[in-house]
C-alpha cells in the first residue's frame, strides 16, 4: 500500500540562513549599484557624478570645464571637486591635462589652493578636495594647461554653517533608511514564511 500520509520530517530552512542569504543579497545590490553608477554618470556628459552637483560648465578658449561638488549642499570642512574637461571643438575628454583648483571667500578666511588629479581607474574626471572652513559665497576658479593651450573659468559655491547641514545629507539618509527598511521588511517575511511553515508541519 502507498503511503500518502504527510511527510512530517519535511525539512524546512533555517530562518537564520534566510536572514544572512537576504544581508547578501542586498549588500550586493547596493554595491552593485555604488560601482556602476558612476560609470553611467560618465557616458553622460551633462550627468554629474553619484553624490556630486553640477555647479555649471563653460568654455575657457580651447577647453569646456565642468565643475562638479559634494556634498551636493556644501558645508564647513571637507568639499570634493570633480572637473571634466573637454576639448571645445570635438567634445572629447581631455585626459592629460594639468588641472588647479584656487577657492577664496567672498568674506573671511583663507583662500585655498590644490591640484585635481585623475587616475588610471578613472581617467574622466579630476579630482580633488578643499577644507572650506568659513560659510558664505566662494569663488572657485578652475585652470586648465593642456596640448590644446590653457584656460581658466570661476564659478561660485555657497557654503553653509555646519548647523545647518541636515538637508545636505539627505542623501545618506535615506540611503540607509533603504537599508534598514529592507532588513526590517526581509526579516519579517522570512518570520512569517517560518511560521507557516512550521505550521504546516503540525497539522
Amino acid at each position: 500500500m502507498w503511503d500518502i500520509g504527510p511527510d512530517l520530517n519535511t525539512n524546512t530552512t533555517s530562518p537564520i540562513n534566510l536572514i544572512h542569504l537576504l544581508a547578501v543579497l542586498v549588500s550586493l545590490l547596493i554595491a552593485s549599484f555604488a560601482v556602476t553608477a558612476p560609470v553611467l554618470a560618465q557616458d553622460d556628459a551633462e550627468a554629474s557624478i553619484v553624490g556630486y552637483r553640477i555647479l555649471d560648465e563653460s568654455k575657457a578658449g580651447s577647453h569646456t570645464i565642468q565643475l562638479q561638488v559634494s556634498p551636493v549642499a556644501p558645508i564647513q570642512g571637507i568639499t570634493r571637486f570633480a572637473v571634466r574637461i573637454r576639448d571645445t571643438e570635438t567634445g572629447e575628454d581631455v585626459n592629460d591635462a594639468k588641472v588647479s583648483i584656487l577657492a577664496a571667500p567672498s568674506e573671511k578666511g583663507e583662500a585655498q589652493y590644490t591640484l585635481a588629479l585623475n587616475s588610471p581607474v578613472d581617467i574622466t574626471y579630476y579630482l580633488a578636495q578643499l577644507d572650506m572652513e568659513t560659510s558664505g559665497v566662494w569663488a572657485v576658479e578652475v585652470i586648465v594647461e593642456s596640448g590644446l593651450g590653457t584656460g581658466s573659468t570661476i564659478m561660485s559655491v555657497r557654503v553653509s554653517d555646519r548647523g545647518r547641514s541636515g538637508a545636505s545629507n539627505g542623501s545618506g539618509q535615506a540611503l540607509f533608511g533603504l537599508v534598514a527598511l529592507s532588513f526590517v521588511i526581509g526579516i519579517g517575511w522570512v518570520w512569517y514564511q517560518s511560521k507557516r511553515a512550521l505550521k504546516r508541519r503540525d497539522q
